[in-house]
């Protein structure tokens, strides 16, 4: 069993019944011990843990002022928990309350300062002649005189100091040391739940703010990819709508390349025999051609024996004058000399009428040659102008051949890239239908991704429903 008492050593006090040396009985102790126990356990945060546990104190020792100092960043602060009788004024300590809120106590400074230093409890008989007390003399002005500072220790480290006040010069023995050394046990046990509440509540707040951040992003996550669904399916439905259109696009495309690809053949052929004609038309040409010239040369060689005629009509002419010439002679010669002469003028008037005739005939030969010969000279230009015609079909005719031929190639070639095209619009269909099954494809995709995306959105507010309960239970366990 655990006994003690304060020991008021001022002689005005009455040593047997009231003030700090009041004796205590066993009853006062156990109902001490289960009272700070019981408030330990029970009370629902520090502030009201730490007030009453100095008013048990408090009431127990007889002491009016209770006051407790937290450790913060290795420094004592107060923490404002007071436990102040209701015999003393709270205007008659106000000045040393206020100090004492005011004054922060570094590790080893001061009462509080050594007392966390050591981690052992502090009895001081006056302190308003303590050498080093700093609120000494506020202390003597409102009339406190004894005091007892405790330590509150947690794993080895002094983490608060409650300190208590009384009017008259007191005494601390060793059973109370080691009675209010529990009475700071219990107030550890305070501060070492608030530590592991506020702990246990950062991990939860932690783990909720995780989860739910987690959370948060997934179900950003399904809305973006819901989203991202939506203009897949638009996307698709536009494919499918254009494949549709390239289909039907190229499927005409394709039925009039093979129309082109039909009419070049055929404009091939043509061609072909176009060349064929036009190369027996420069065949033909050349040798009319050919035949032309030689006709021109023959009027040629005509014109000139028709100048040779020319020339023989004037010697005939000359004759058949001389003719007449002659028979006018013997006509005169034959009159001369009478009836001897007669027929001589006979054989002369038949000359003279022959020369006459021959010139007759002379005249009109030489009418006829003329009208020949112009003929003739007209023939030749006209044989020069067909000859000339026909050296120009004939370059026509090499010119169109050589185009057929040159239109043939092109043909040919037209056909060929026609028959590439064609093959690329087959591959292009081909291609089209690839697409088709892509977006048949796909919206099956995009339709499991809806589905997962509604299980994970589900999921989502499961878990973070459970997490709220779960947060729930550690915050309240």
């Amino acid at each position: 069993m655990l006994a003690g008492f304060i020991r008021s050593i001022s002689p005005e006090n009455d040593p047997e019944f009231n003030g700090p040396n009041r004796k205590t009985s066993m009853t006062d102790i156990l109902r001490l011990l289960r009272t700070v126990s019981a408030v330990a356990d029970e009370a629902a945060d520090k502030e009201t843990a730490v007030t009453q546990i100095l008013s048990a104190v408090c009431n127990y020792c007889q002491w009016p002022v209770g006051h407790a100092y937290l450790r913060v960043d290795d420094k004592l602060t107060s923490a404002g928990i007071w436990s102040i009788s209701s015999s003393i004024a709270a205007g008659d300590i106000a000045e040393f309350r206020t100090q004492s809120e005011q004054t922060v106590f570094a590790i080893g400074q001061g009462l509080i300062g050594n007392v966390a230093a050591t981690g052992s409890p502090v009895c001081i008989a006056d302190v308003t002649v303590k050498d080093g007390f700093l609120r000494a003399a506020a202390a003597s002005r409102n009339g406190l005189r004894g005091c007892f500072a405790l330590p509150v220790k947690l794993e080895g480290q002094t983490e608060a100091v409650i300190e208590f006040f009384s009017p008259g010069v007191a005494q601390l023995d060793d059973e109370m040391l080691e009675l209010l050394g529990f009475v700071g046990g219990q107030v550890a046990r305070v501060l070492e739940r608030e530590r592991v509440i506020r702990s246990r509540e950062a991990l939860a707040s932690s783990f909720e703010s995780q989860v739910q951040g987690t959370v948060g992003m997934v179900a950003a996550a399904v809305s973006q990819m819901r989203g991202a669904l939506d203009v897949l399916a638009e996307s698709t439905d536009q494919t499918r709508r254009c494949s549709s259109g390239i289909d039907d696009a190229t499927g005409r495309a394709i039925s009039r390349i093979e129309d082109v690809a039909d009419q070049m053949e055929s404009l091939k052929d043509a061609l072909a025999v176009v060349g064929t004609d036009a190369s027996e038309t420069v065949k033909i040409t050349h040798d009319m051609g050919s035949q032309a010239r030689e006709m021109r040369a023959g009027f040629a060689a005509l014109q000139d024996r028709a100048a040779d005629a020319e020339k023989m009509l004037a010697s005939i002419s000359a004759i058949a004058a001389q003719t007449k010439m002659l028979g006018l002679n013997a006509s005169i010669e034959a009159a001369r000399v009478g009836e001897a002469g007669k027929g001589f003028a006979i054989v002369a008037k038949e000359v003279k009428a022959l020369a006459g005739q021959s010139a007759s005939a002379t005249e009109d030969i030489a009418r006829w040659m003329s009208e020949i010969l112009d003929a003739i000279s007209k023939a030749g230009n006209d044989i020069e102008q067909i000859a000339v015609a026909m050296d120009n079909l004939q370059n026509r005719a090499e010119a169109t051949a050589t185009q057929a031929d040159q239109q043939t190639e092109t043909c040919v070639s037209v056909a060929s890239c026609v028959d590439a095209a064609v093959a690329d619009s087959r591959l292009v269909g081909d291609g089209v239908s690839e697409i088709t099954a892509a977006i048949k494809h796909s919206e099956h995709v995009s339709s499991e991704l809806g589905k997962a995306a509604h299980d994970l959105e589900k999921q989502g507010a499961d878990l973070s429903a459970r997490v709220e309960g779960f947060v729930g239970k550690i915050r309240f366990a």
